[in-house]
Order: C-alpha cells, then structure tokens, then sequence
C-alpha cells in the first residue's frame, strides 16, 4: 500500500496543473462547498472513451499509416501545416474542441516521428484553430452549447453574431502558418494504409462513431461508455492503462471549482456590479476565462448579464489566452509533453506567445465593433 501511495505521489508531483486545480478547489470550498451534481459526467465520459479509441488507433497502427500517407501528400511544412490546421478546424465545429484535439494531435506526433521535425507550433497553432472554429457553431466546444441553450438564442442571431469574430480570427490563423511553418520538402513517398488488428481497429471505429453521436446527443452519452468500455474489456483491456486518469480528475475539480465559487454571495455580487455594458461584458468574460477556463466563465457570468451576445464573443475570445483559458488546450498539451516531457517549458512558452498575440488582436477589434 505503501508503495502505491508512493508512486501516486511522484505522479501527481509531475501534474502542476492538476495540483493548482486542487488547491484552488479546496480553497473555494472553505467558502461554499461544492455539490457533486456539478460534475458534467456526459463531458468525462466522453473525454474517458476517447482516450481509448485513439489509445486503440495507435496499437492498430492508424495513425503511424495515415501520418505516413499525409506526409507523402502534404511535402512541406506549409502544406502540411495547414492541411492540419483546417482539418482540426473543421473537425471542432462539428465534434467539439476537445475531441477535434484528442483525435488530430495524436496523428501530427506521429508525423513528426517520421519527418523528424518537431511538432511544437504545429501543435501550437492546431489547438489556436480548434477553439477559433469551434466557436463558429453551436454545438462546437461546451461553452456555447450552455449559453445557446440558456438564453435560447435563434440559429440566426447565433452565426451573425459569431460570423465576424470566426472570420477575423481564421483569417489570422492562416496568415500565421506560412510564416510558422518553414523548411524544405519532407523526404518522404507517399506510403499506403498498413494496419494491424483489424478486428479491434473496426471496433474502435464503431465506438469512436457512437461517441460521437453522443457528442451530438443522438447517443446517450451513458450508452457510448458502456459500449466503450464493453469492447475495450473484452478485446484490449491493457488500453485502459493508457487513459490519462489525472487529466480527467482535473476536469472534475474544475466542474467543482466552478460550482462552489458561484454559490459565494460576494462574488455574485462583483460580477452584478461589474456588467453594465457590452465592452465591459465582452472583456470581463475574457478575462475571467484566463483564471477559469471559459466554460466555467460562461456558466459563472450568464446569470449576471443578458448581454449574450458579448457574453458569447468573450468566452470565445477568452479561450485563446492562458493554458487553462480553454479546457482543449490542457488537453493537447497534455497530449504533447506525454510524448515530450522534456519541451514542457518550451511548449508553454511558445503556446502563451502566439495565444496571447491573438487574444490582444481580437479583443481589440471586438471591442471596437460593440462600443461602435
């Protein structure tokens, strides 16, 4: 027992975020104790059967044989940069974010095992991408589904008012690859799909397609679990090892975090006083968002403001800022150091750097467009 408890702690000492997550979590809860029904279970169980399916991919050789087969396509680092800036994009406006980056970043490693080129800003500029698209559509990241459902916002008004803030934020995107993502041609041909383990490859696929009907609620996200783990039990239960468990205990302490900080009359309070206007709305999101992620932030605000319009634009803006502004951005992090451990502080460095110069971008402009 000893011994177990040993190797918990030397996990959890290499997991900062996790440990800052449960210190401010215990912190608030001095305040207002959180409740368990908080917790997003559809949320964790889709991250949970995610994880497997791509764990499942990678043993079936997947993704080594499809980054080998973009790699004899897309030759250089512009192509393939944004081969796979606009595949994470599309991919988050139609399955969220996170499962946009659960299924993208694995593949570009890959790619760079083969070209030998690190995949730092590429990874960088996939996850910048993910929450830009993601905010086009509704049911594109956690935030907007909450809001749009919450204030009942027409289709319409929904797209008129994010078109603006889709189009500025892409347009940048794709002027940043070009000038990122340089080099010579990859010595590489175009290779064919080679995989292995059809059986379980085949079952993976019909799991990773029910859970993404769950995502779309046609599939009862409890129905998309059972079958996941059902399948992987039955054909692969070593993948359960793979499942990042911290990752996910994270996401619960931050459902908790948020739950008992909005129970608190003070900050109730602060937040009644401070949204008297739309700039003020808009930027106040953003900001929160950078200390509690923008789901969290737009769940925190909605009471406070019918102003959700700016609301929306905020916590959009606001996932592009710190590591934690955006829960998708802790995942394809988490996702980069497993595999480089020692590029962590390289990582953040680069991944604050371009963040924060979208953010000042684009909450300028929106400033301008709701003050005029």
């Amino acid at each position: 027992m000893t011994l177990t408890l040993r190797k918990i702690a030397l996990k959890l000492r290499g997991e900062p975020f996790f440990l800052i997550t449960l210190a401010a979590t215990l912190a608030v809860s001095v305040f207002a104790r959180p409740h368990a029904s908080a917790i997003n279970w559809s949320v964790i169980s889709i991250l949970f059967a995610q994880m497997l399916v791509c764990a499942a991919f990678e043993e079936c050789a997947l993704l080594s044989s499809l980054a080998s087969w973009i790699v004899g396509v897309f030759r250089t680092p512009k192509t393939l940069g944004f081969a796979m800036v606009l595949l994470t994009g599309v991919l988050a406006m139609f399955v969220t974010n996170d499962i946009a980056l659960l299924t993208v970043v694995p593949v570009t490693i890959s790619i760079s095992k083969l070209t030998g080129r690190g995949p730092r800003i590429l990874v960088v500029l996939e996850t910048i991408s993910a929450n830009l698209f993601s905010a086009m559509t509704p049911f594109g990241n956690p935030q907007n589904l909450y809001l749009y459902s919450y204030f009942n916002i027409p289709a319409p008004e929904f797209f008129n008012t994010m078109l603006p803030f889709g189009a500025l934020g892409i347009a940048l995107l794709l002027l940043s690859v070009p000038l990122l993502c340089r080099g010579g041609c990859y010595n590489a041909e175009r290779a064919p799909f080679v995989t292995k383990n059809r059986r379980l490859l085949i079952a993976a696929a019909a799991v990773f397609v029910v859970n993404i009907l769950s995502v779309l609620r046609v599939v009862d996200y409890r129905i998309a679990l059972a079958l996941a783990a059902v399948v992987f039990l039955a054909l692969a239960p070593r993948l359960f090892k793979s499942v990042d468990y911290v990752l996910l205990l994270t996401f619960i302490l931050f459902f908790l975090f948020t739950d008992a900080l909005t129970s608190i009359p003070s900050v109730r309070a602060f937040f009644g006083g401070l949204l008297g206007s739309k700039a003020s709305v808009l930027l106040a999101s953003a900001a929160l968002s950078q200390i509690i992620s923008n789901v969290p932030a737009a769940v925190v605000l909605s009471g406070f403001t019918g102003q959700y319009g700016a609301l929306l634009l905020g916590v959009s803006a606001g996932g592009l800022g710190t590591l934690i502004a955006s829960l998708a951005s802790l995942i394809s992090y988490k996702l980069y150091v497993r595999v480089f451990p020692d590029e962590a502080r390289a990582y953040l460095k680069a991944f604050h750097a371009l963040n924060a110069a979208f953010l000042a971008i684009l909450l300028a402009a929106l400033t301008v467009v709701l003050v005029l």
